[in-house]
Order: structure tokens, then sequence, then C-alpha cells
């Protein structure tokens, strides 16, 4: 097995889980997407030195993890909330009142989109098509579809999740 030499921004259970990933798939680049989904868990973002250990960790080159990085909606550069609301603004979403559940959003979590919460709990964007829109507007926590947006239903989320 290949251990990574930069300095690792990882305990030592991390390390060993993102080393796994490079072992899981017939090609050890395959596991960089499933490495980089831990990061963002346990950093809330991915940061400039986990792309330096995930290069050299994956035998790759720093700007093409910095291009997956930035490429995938899932993955931040500057920390997320520990729960991340996102509601759609596709067509279907816009049509059925995604810019009002935005404003909701806003209002009931007191950040702006892409800001972070005080106390570090919530942080919410706008997405691009998540192609469910038989459930417009549709809304994302944590990469789980909890169907059609509506205020009470943001508000409800926001107060389990607290």
């Amino acid at each position: 097995m290949s251990q990574a030499t930069t300095a690792a921004p990882f305990t030592p259970e991390q390390q060993k889980e993102l080393q796994g990933w490079t072992t899981y798939y017939p090609y050890p680049i395959m596991g960089l997407l499933e490495a980089m989904r831990s990061v963002q868990t346990w950093h809330r973002c991915i940061k400039p030195e986990d792309v330096v250990y995930l290069a050299e960790l994956f035998k790759t080159s720093v700007s093409h993890v910095h291009q997956v990085a930035t490429f995938f909606p899932m993955f931040t550069q500057r920390p997320a909330g520990k729960h991340r609301f996102g509601i759609c603004h596709g067509l279907s979403c816009a049509i059925a009142g995604s810019n009002k559940i935005s404003k909701c959003l806003e209002k009931t979590l007191g950040v702006r989109e892409h800001e972070t919460t005080a106390d570090g709990a919530f942080s919410w964007e706008e997405m691009e098509c998540i192609g469910a829109c038989d459930f417009a507007p549709a809304l994302l926590v944590d990469e789980h579809l909890k169907g059609k947006a509506t205020e009470e239903a943001v508000a409800k989320l926001a107060k389990e999740l607290k």
C-alpha cells in the first residue's frame, strides 16, 4: 500500500479510510470521489491541504483534485453547515416557487446563500436541476431528497435537525 508523505490533515482512522478508497476499485483513481465525500463530511469542505494530500495519495495532480472539488456541487471550498439545505432552481422548480423557498431558507436559517450559521449547524444553496421535477420545488438536505419544499417543511426540518 502506498502512503502519502505530505503532513496529513486527518486522524489515523481517517487516513486508513482514505487509503482504503485507493484499493476499493480496479484503478486507484476511481476511489477519489468517495474519498472526497468522506473529507467533505469530516471537514465540511475540501481544504487546500486536503487537495494536496489526496493528490499525493491518489497519485494524480493537485489541479485534477481541485477540478473535481470545484466541479461537483456536493463539495465546497469553505466550511458548509453540518446540515446543508439545497433548493433546486431548475425551470420546473423556479416556476413552482423555488425563489420563495430561497427567501424562506435565508430567513429561517438566518444566513445568506453559501454562508454558515454561527453555530456551524446549517448552510444552504441554490442548485442546478436535480432531476426531481415531480417534487418541484425540490428540496435536498444533506444530499437526501426531502420532496416538495414548503415554508412549513423548511421550518420543521430546521427545528428537527437543530
